[in-house]
């Protein structure tokens, strides 16, 4: 039996009411940007009862109203969404139905990217950003990085850039993702919400090689099994729990840098390094690429440890050549799927069958149920 219930929260209270009020909820998760919300309110305005359309709570501005979406799903809470009301939509209907009231809103790196910064930052790439997710009253789970700059060779400029996107683009080239999630509590002091903000590779990489400019090594550690839920297609026993179920695999991703040099700036010398093949983690049984090479090499500047670094991190989102898609229900499986999963499919053959890395989930909710569309990823074929 599913026993799922939503609750909405502003400026973290639980407010009944609203959640009563919520004709539709909608919400976008993504491992590439912000997570975004809509929530439609009914409006009845024909007893002149306008307590909703000038709760000032609703009303984006100054005070950067936060709404959190929550879902619980056999008693386990799941925080779908918590940020910053951003715009406001009302539409008053003569006669009392067909009123609504509509806010609009997305996580809280939005405050991130209000104000272009000029520093010159020094120390590793990882404390930068760790120093600069913490000003920000942010959790922070950062995972170290090799690449540090000095004050008295070279630093690492951040001119006429917002927080948000300096940290992007470091996240971009150091093989790492920048996502915020949450959870809930309730305690002694009422309902509050921790934030955390997480700067790491995901799915999680091999350890970084500690042999200077020598090429990692060739690692495909398995994930050891899927972390969320199972897609079930064609089951044919009535368990099917997946309407649909679309592939698409590209074969001429790099996969591949060729050599690499750089003249080190204080002894003279070439220094030589390559990187052979992807470090992601497979999740299947054979590659998705051919085995053919597909070299790729990027034109940075920086040593040979750093250009080794930044084609590394591109190869490795290069490496993900088999999208999908698939539409759900909570409902039917029984679960809440949240980008950075692994998820396993079942029923799509031999070669779709097996784990994929979760990209991306919209969901829908209202009175007929809460819709689940779900994008994934995957580094290759076959079950792992």
């Amino acid at each position: 039996m599913r026993d799922v219930r939503y609750q909405l929260a502003v400026d973290r209270e639980l407010d009944n009411g609203l959640t009563e009020a919520a004709a539709e909820i909608e919400v976008q998760q993504t491992i590439e940007g912000p997570t975004t919300f809509r929530v439609k309110f009914s409006v009845d305005i024909c007893k002149g009862n306008f307590s909703l359309v000038d709760d000032a709570r609703l009303n984006p501005g100054a005070s950067d109203p936060e709404l959190t979406v929550m879902a619980y799903l056999n008693g386990e809470s799941h925080v779908l969404a918590h940020g910053i009301i951003t715009q406001r939509k009302l539409n008053l209907a003569e006669g009392g139905s067909g009123s609504a009231l509509e806010v609009t809103g997305q996580d809280r790196r939005i405050v991130m990217n209000r104000v272009q910064e000029d520093h010159a930052h020094e120390g590793k790439v990882s404390d930068i950003v760790d120093e600069i997710l913490a000003s920000y009253k942010f959790e922070t789970e950062v995972v170290a990085t090799e690449i540090s700059y000095e004050e008295d060779r070279n630093t690492l400029n951040q001119a006429a850039e917002t927080d948000l996107t300096f940290v992007d683009r470091l996240a971009g080239r150091y093989d790492r993702r920048f996502w915020i999630d949450w959870q809930a509590s309730i305690g002694i002091t009422g309902f509050d919400i921790t934030e955390t903000a997480h700067f790491k590779p995901s799915p999680p990489r091999p350890a970084d090689n500690p042999l200077g400019f020598l090429p990692p090594l060739p690692l495909a550690l398995p994930l050891g099994g899927a972390n969320g839920p199972e897609l079930k297609l064609n089951s044919g026993d009535g368990c099917s729990n997946v309407a649909s179920f679309e592939v698409n695999s590209q074969a001429e991703a790099p996969n591949q840098s060729g050599p690499i040099a750089r003249v080190d700036p204080e002894s003279g010398e070439v220094a030589d390094t390559e990187v052979p093949e992807p470090t992601t983690e497979s999740l299947g049984g054979r590659a998705a690429a051919p085995p053919q090479a597909r070299a790729h090499r990027l034109v940075t500047a920086g040593n040979a440890q750093e250009a080794r670094v930044r084609t590394q991190a591109a190869l490795n989102d290069a490496s993900w050549s088999v999208q999908a898609t698939a539409e759900t229900s909570v409902q039917a499986l029984n679960a809440i799927v949240s980008p950075h999963q692994i998820v396993r499919v079942t029923g799509a053959g031999e070669l779709n069958s097996g784990d994929y890395f979760v990209k991306a989930v919209s969901h829908t909710i209202d009175p007929t149920g809460h819709k689940m569309r779900i994008e994934l990823l995957r580094n290759a074929l076959g079950g792992s």
